[in-house]
């Protein structure tokens, strides 16, 4: 069974979260602490953890970070939990490496579903789906439960909703198979149920039968309204509620629609420049079932929307005009957020703000004057119109390119931005075995859980996020492998798959023969250097025959570095990635012991040495140094005699960085853009300057190895920096 870790201090948060959660198939262990959290967690993996932010032993968002830096828990989803308005939490949150974040007070259902959806991300073939159920709607209680016995009584699973309201958004989140709805309650009543549940393309399949007690909707008018079938409430009717579903059921209908619910739960930025949002617009949005994130400035809303997705934001202009526009313009400034719908409300008349606000960028101007029922409304149709948008400028694009898309024989796939496909080419129906009709609207992760996976996975939000291609390979479950390449569009992400297996089994038998003679090598080499070394010991050698011999040994050096890079490569080459082993080092002490070493190499160089703060830290110290005198020896190559090379080392509590710096020409940009492969190697003044282009490869995955990462820059006149970010983190590497 999947296991879900509640941790919040609330009994009543963790009662509440245990029974939604084990309603809908998920084993939960609880606890009220992070000391109880920890054992829990050194007992054994768990599959999901819904973690409060603020606990009465300390904060949520640490043992999130500590469980990132576990081997154990680090891919373990994680979904975190705290007030709507604590924004900075939130940032920190997600920045720390959190899944998802669920403001409270919640919604039940949009909770169960967004811990359905990461479990099923993480382990696409054990993740509970759960039997769709038939949704009773009815504000009585006693009614609802009679409802609720009947059905089950012919072995179909039932939810219940009080409200009209609350029946759409459990629809949204559960799909049901059928719905039974009360035509009179307060609110919305059960015709207007029906047409909104009509209006929405993933839920307007689904089965309807319409209950009446009074006779004050008639068949006609329930029929009109979009229900498929009309029964009066009373004993009588209670029978003929059954057979209408079962036969409703008999004859195929479903409400299982691929693709998003337009009713589906959201997620709303609500700003207030300089103060905090009102709460009666926050409880209307928390009314819709929306996941409401509450700012109080504008630097502050974009400080979430640079780490989250949101779908609408929502801008109080009842403070006055001027700071709600300043604020309107700052959330228009970046192409990225152009698209997300953008409201701004207050007291005053629509004619005198509208203008003013769409000048600054907004979307729409709402008065709540007279209340906010206007404001909902128009929430909803922004939200509508920004999905409807985005589906048909996706399906506009790929129909134009569809004759070439159909034509070539990479498979090619389309998504937007919530991971749905939007368009999918002929080969890729083959290659899944799955109908374009079937596939058109499923989640990316779903339908391809193997690029659900750690890497490719980031990869893929990388670009996404709108940064540059990305290209790499993965191996599919029948032992083929594959190249991604993916580029970000304006409403997504597209990517083509070409089976290399051929090339990719070429390039395993290469890096096997280079491995072979690796080894083969070093035997003869060592022999090399241990008589040289034996030689240097005699006292009576001249000092030419002394400077022979340490020539033999520097040589000797770099070319037990040569092979050990061969051999690095052969073993990536191979899948297995460069093994790391961290333990306790000092990083200034490793960095002082490779300086040393290349200044003896490179006499006469000047290599300064920056350390600020504290160096200590997890990390597996040959590695490392193989990493600094791969970076120091390119930086003293590549620039003039007489300039100096510099070292840096900084960081904070979580991260230290490592920076080599050299005073040299810049890079050319056609190089830039593959200096981290194998086998490239920099020029000047068109002559090889050393190396057979190993070194920053093999840099680039013992950085990765530790869970790092290694940036360049390079500019005329300013030289070129190596940056080196790890982790300061224990078990960060993989073995």
């Amino acid at each position: 069974m999947i296991r879900v870790l509640v941790v919040d201090d609330s009994l009543t948060v963790r009662m509440d979260l245990q029974e939604a959660l084990e309603g809908a198939g998920f084993g939960t262990e609880l606890c009220a602490d992070l000391a109880c959290a920890r054992e829990a967690l050194r007992r054994g993996p768990t599959d999901l953890v819904v973690l409060d932010v603020l606990l009465p032993d300390g904060d949520g968002v640490d043992l999130l970070a500590e469980l990132r830096r576990s081997p154990e828990h680090a891919a373990t989803p994680v979904m975190l939990l705290s007030s709507e308005a604590a924004v900075a939490q939130r940032v920190r949150g997600l920045r720390t490496g959190a899944d998802e974040y669920v403001g409270k007070p919640y919604a039940v259902e949009q909770l169960v579903a967004r811990a359905r959806e990461l479990v099923r991300r993480a382990r696409p073939d054990e993740a509970p789906e759960g039997a769709a159920p038939v949704l009773v709607v009815d504000d009585s209680l006693t009614a609802r439960e009679q409802l609720r016995e009947l059905i089950e009584g012919a072995g179909l699973d039932v939810v219940t909703a009080g409200s009209g309201e609350e029946g759409l958004r459990v629809a949204a989140g559960r799909r049901p198979r059928a719905v039974v709805v009360d035509g009179v309650m307060p609110g919305m009543d059960g015709a207007s149920f029906v047409r909104q549940l009509r209006a929405d393309p993933a839920l307007r399949a689904t089965p309807c039968i319409l209950l009446t007690a009074s006779g004050a909707i008639g068949e006609l008018g329930a029929l009109d309204a979009g229900a498929d079938a009309y029964v009066r409430k009373d004993e009588e009717g209670r029978a003929v509620v059954l057979a209408r579903l079962l036969a409703l059921l008999r004859g195929g209908a479903t409400g299982a629609a691929r693709g998003p619910a337009f009713l589906s739960p959201r997620r709303v930025l609500l700003v207030g420049p300089g103060r905090a949002p009102p709460e009666p617009v926050a409880e209307l949005l928390r009314q819709e079932g929306h996941d409401v994130a509450a700012a109080s400035s504008a630097a502050e809303a974009l400080a979430l929307l640079a780490v989250d997705r949101v779908d609408a934001v929502l801008v109080d202009g009842t403070g006055g005009l001027g700071r709600a526009m300043e604020a309107c313009r700052a959330l228009r400034d970046g192409p990225e957020r152009r698209q997300v719908p953008l409201l701004v409300f207050g007291e005053a008349p629509e004619g005198e703000r509208l203008a003013a606000a769409v000048d600054a960028g907004a979307d729409d101007y709402v008065s709540t004057a007279a209340g906010l029922e206007l404001l909902r409304a128009r929430v909803r149709a922004q939200l509508r119109r920004k999905q409807l948008e985005d589906e048909d400028r996706s399906r506009e694009a790929f129909a134009r390119n569809a004759a070439v898309l159909e034509s070539i024989t990479d498979a090619f796939f389309a998504v937007d931005r919530a991971w749905r496909f939007v368009y999918v080419n002929h080969a890729l129906e083959e290659l899944l075995g799955a109908r374009r009709a079937d596939l058109l609207g499923q989640e990316l992760w779903s339908a391809l859980p193997w690029l659900a996976a750690d890497e490719a996975a980031a990869e893929l939000r990388r670009v996404a996020a709108g940064r540059e291609p990305a290209t790499f390979e993965l191996r599919w479950p029948d032992e083929r492998w594959f190249e991604v390449r993916a580029f970000s569009h304006e409403g997504g992400l597209t990517a083509h798959l070409r089976d290399v297996t051929d090339r990719r089994r070429a390039q395993e038998v290469q890096a096997h023969l280079i491995g072979i003679v690796g080894h083969d090598l070093r035997t003869p080499l060592t022999v090399v250097a241990a008589s040289a070394g034996l030689l240097l010991r005699d006292p009576a050698l001249s000092g030419d025959h002394r400077r022979v011999l340490e020539r033999i040994s520097s040589a000797g050096a770099r070319m037990r570095r040569l092979i050990t890079d061969l051999l690095d490569y052969s073993q990536a080459r191979l899948g297995q990635g460069i093994p790391v082993f961290p333990s306790t080092a000092d990083l200034d002490d490793l960095c002082r012991e490779v300086i040393q070493e290349i200044k003896a190499a490179h006499p006469g160089r000047e290599i300064r040495f920056v350390p600020v703060g504290d160096g200590r830290g997890e990390w597996d110290a040959g590695r490392i140094q193989q990493v600094l005198a791969n970076l120091l020896g390119n930086a003293l190559r590549y620039s003039p005699e007489g300039t100096p090379a510099t070292v840096t080392r900084a960081g904070d509590a979580e991260r230290v960085t490592l920076s080599v710096h050299n005073e040299g020409p810049p890079i050319e940009p056609w190089l830039k853009e593959q200096i981290f492969a194998p086998f490239r190697r920099g020029d000047a003044q068109g002559n090889p300057r050393g190396g057979v282009g190993l070194g920053l490869y093999i840099v680039r995955e013992i950085v990765r190895g530790h869970g790092g990462e290694v940036s360049l820059e390079s500019e005329e006149g300013r030289g070129t920096t190596f940056t080196v970010a790890l982790p300061r983190r224990e078990g960060a590497g993989r073995p």
